[in-house]
């Protein structure tokens, strides 16, 4: 199996962002080819994966009959986490924004809770 990782590894480019890649036998032939791989939106992990696969296939003389039957991307929990805050926080600025365009600029709390 190494030598697969190794095949499909080179097939990623730095601007890919592949961390490392696994491999594991299934049922007779077929292979689940995994992709670490660090983006900002699960598309494109997505498209990421499945072109680099495309790029193995098509080049590696071992995976000349190989082709994909699925893909699909998860995210892991705590990146998931850290981006659910960070969608919160970005609408919480917009709230007081707009709360801040309605009172003229002006707010009705002391200097020291402005910025805390």
């Amino acid at each position: 199996m190494g030598r697969l990782k190794a095949a499909f590894l080179s097939h990623a480019t730095p601007e890919d962002k592949v961390g490392h890649i696994s491999i594991h036998p299934g049922e007779g032939c077929e292979l689940t080819v995994g992709f670490f791989i660090s983006a900002a939106a699960l598309s494109t992990a997505e498209t990421v994966a499945y072109t680099v696969a495309l790029r193995a296939l098509g080049s590696e003389r071992a995976l000349r009959h190989a082709y994909v039957t699925s893909y699909s991307a998860a995210l892991v929990p705590t990146l998931f986490d850290q981006m659910l805050q960070e969608q919160e926080q970005e609408q919480e600025q917009e709230q007081e924004q707009e709360q801040e365009q309605e009172d003229g600029g002006r707010n009705r709390r002391r200097p020291d809770e402005v910025n805390p």
